[in-house]
């Protein structure tokens, strides 16, 4: 699908496709703005000392990253969730609490983020907070420290910093005085010896601190009320949804397109069958009922526009034939219901009026139309003729309101079409009518069920392929086109008929408008301005 059908496509169905963008994006929007808010707090926490050490030890800091993972599975355990309902009072289970808390440990890093959401922005930084807090008391644990044993190591610790003070401050005091006597000389020798031994101490201890400890959890930023919820999004959901609609539109388009397999334009025709349209015929409205007679549109309504198309067509014809002029002329399509018949006779009463001599001949020797369209007896016609005297044509050929157009019915229909369109009379016949007149035109049998229609194309000196437009398949013309093809015929391009479109030359009519109910036809040569006169 190259990308001018792609466009004719959008075309068609741009309608349906905004509709589908809009119904989307519009049910995402309500579904949306009815959804309760959810907001979400944060708090980050670091494990070990790697922020406030002078020159942390790199085995230290890995081992704090990996740690981290640690502490992040024991957020959201059974023990730590209950101590945090138990802190806010929270009238929930841990499971339904578990779903609404998260705890993230990025491995390149040694912070640990708990993150809380909640309808209300406060309690789920009291929730974030709260787990936070709970963690860092559970740390301790973690590490397979006794709370006792620890609290005397901090004990330890500060009695040995304050007598490191106290030895100091001496030691400073002795060594400041111009004289010391014996006694005080032996007095700061001890002191110093003693400072030594107790800066000894303080550092083992502080070996066993938790305050140096590589897996120590402390809070560094604590979670705050989210002044944003982080859903609903009603823009972003609208702009998927609305983005989701127009794929799922678009993709029930391709395949209606897919599965119709219409030809509807002459950019369709043109790709399946490789065919120039050589006119586009607009769609007539039912007769309601009026005789068959009203689908000529040349004859009863010479200016609207479908006469003007019919007339363009004519033009094309004689264009694509300049070196050697269409003395017969078929007119086929590939199924029946196309068109054919209303339009080999529109052309046929165009070329009349251009002042050219027509004789319009129904090859349809299946399903004959043309005497219903101009209202004529069938008793006697082409069959007449191929079983007697072929040159009794101007006996059996029957007049028109159009003085160049004469119409050859078919007649008695045979039991054997096919040879009949194919004997050597056929050919006599076809030689004769171009004698006498200056264009034949033949209606045929539809070319995908019969092979009459070729047969009568390698007879005449051109052919024009009917197409119903957005009716039409594209296997079915494509057959038909290459039945022609192999009978010989000189195919000289499709006419795309019952085309939908609104007129704008401003002569009033739509496509097809001649059927309004205060619509009268003209009769043949009557002029418009003096008012309208039944056939």
């Amino acid at each position: 699908m190259d990308l001018r059908r792609l466009l004719a496509i959008v075309r068609r169905w741009y309608l349906l496709l905004i509709v589908g963008v809009l119904v989307a994006g519009a049910g995402a929007y309500g579904i949306t703005s009815i959804q309760p808010k959810v907001f979400e707090a944060r708090a980050t926490l670091i494990v070990g000392q790697s922020l406030t050490s002078a020159s942390p030890d790199y085995t230290q800091l890995l081992t704090s990253q990996e740690l981290s993972a640690t502490y992040a599975a024991v957020a959201t355990t059974g023990p730590v969730l209950d101590a945090v309902i138990s802190q806010l009072g929270l009238d929930t289970s841990p499971d339904e609490l578990s779903r609404r808390v998260r705890a993230e440990a990025p491995a390149s890093s040694t912070l640990l983020t708990i993150s809380a959401q909640d309808n209300d922005p406060s309690k789920a930084a009291a929730i974030a907070n709260a787990t936070a807090q709970q963690l860092v008391a559970a740390s301790t644990a973690i590490q397979g420290r006794q709370e006792d044993i620890q609290a005397s190591v901090d004990a330890d610790l500060a009695a040995t910093q304050a007598q490191i003070v106290t030895t100091q401050d001496r030691i400073t005091q002795l060594s400041s005085q111009a004289t010391r006597t014996a006694a005080e000389d032996t007095e700061l020798a001890t002191l110093e010896s003693r400072l030594v031994t107790l800066r000894s101490t303080y550092a083992t201890l502080l070996g066993f601190s938790s305050a140096s400890a590589t897996n120590l959890i402390s809070i560094v930023d604590p979670a705050v009320a989210p002044p944003e919820p982080i859903s609903p999004r009603p823009l972003l959901n609208t702009l998927v949804a609305a983005i989701l609609g127009l794929l799922i539109t678009g993709a029930i388009v391709l395949l209606v397109e897919y599965l119709t397999d219409a030809l509807r334009n002459a950019e369709d025709v043109e790709e399946a069958t490789g065919m120039p349209t050589l006119g586009s015929i607009g769609r007539m409205k039912p007769a309601d009922g009026r005789r068959e007679m009203y689908q000529l549109a040349v004859l009863l309504y010479p200016r609207s526009t479908i006469s003007e198309a019919y007339r363009t067509l004519r033009a094309n014809l004689e264009f694509s034939s300049i070196d050697t002029p269409i003395r017969s002329l078929l007119v086929a399509s590939a199924r029946s219901g196309e068109g054919k018949t209303v339009t080999s006779a529109n052309l046929a009463l165009v070329f009349a009026q251009a002042g050219r001599t027509v004789l319009l001949v129904d090859g349809d020797l299946r399903k004959p139309g043309i005497h219903a369209v101009f209202n004529l007896p069938n008793t006697q016609g082409l069959t007449t003729l191929l079983r007697g005297d072929p040159k009794q044509l101007d006996e059996i050929a029957q007049a028109t309101e159009e003085p160049n157009l004469r119409v050859l019915t078919t007649g008695p229909l045979p039991p054997n079409p096919g040879e009949l369109l194919g004997s050597h009379r056929m050919r006599t016949f076809l030689d004769h009518a171009k004698s006498v007149v200056d264009l034949v035109v033949l209606d045929s049998p539809p070319l995908q069920v019969f092979a009459d229609a070729p047969i009568l194309g390698s007879l005449v000196d051109g052919t024009v392929v009917v197409i119903d437009a957005g009716h039409s398949r594209r296997r079915s013309v494509r057959l038909g086109r290459e039945a022609l093809a192999r009978a010989g015929a000189n195919v000289l391009g499709s006419v795309l008929n019952r085309v939908a479109q609104k007129d704008h030359t401003g002569y009033g009519y739509e496509y097809g408008g001649y059927f309004n109910k205060d619509a009268t036809p003209l009769a043949a040569g009557a002029d418009e301005s003096a008012g309208p006169a039944a056939p």
